[in-house]
């Protein structure tokens, strides 16, 4: 019975590799990658900086916050997603350039 209310787990793929067999649905992506150890381009975790942006490939995520001050609307329209305020509601897959620490003021592409 207790089961029923357990917070189900999802996977979570970045760069088409598998790096979370089960993320929790209650963190955001970007605290399951670091839980990970995924050195995952961050600032602020509080979706101000946009410095965690990423594209959402497949999956579904709700969103803590509007991303359109941090976002462009077509940044919005390719995927892009904050990872700090975005947390996983199915499986998802997501692409990120982990070699880059992007900061608010750098522009974006």
């Amino acid at each position: 019975m207790l089961s029923m209310f357990s917070a189900k787990a999802v996977s979570l793929t970045i760069n088409d590799t598998l790096v979370v067999e089960q993320a929790s649905v209650k963190q955001t992506v970007l605290a399951s990658a670091l839980a990970a150890d995924i050195v995952f381009p961050h600032y602020c975790q509080v979706g101000s900086c946009g410095a965690c942006r990423c594209q959402l490939v497949s999956g579904e995520v709700k969103q803590l916050t509007d991303s359109a001050y941090v976002l462009s609307a077509k940044a919005i329209a390719q995927g892009m997603i904050l990872a700090c305020q975005s947390v996983p509601k199915s499986a998802i897959n997501i692409k990120v350039n982990l070699r880059q620490r992007q900061l608010a003021d750098e522009p974006q592409e």
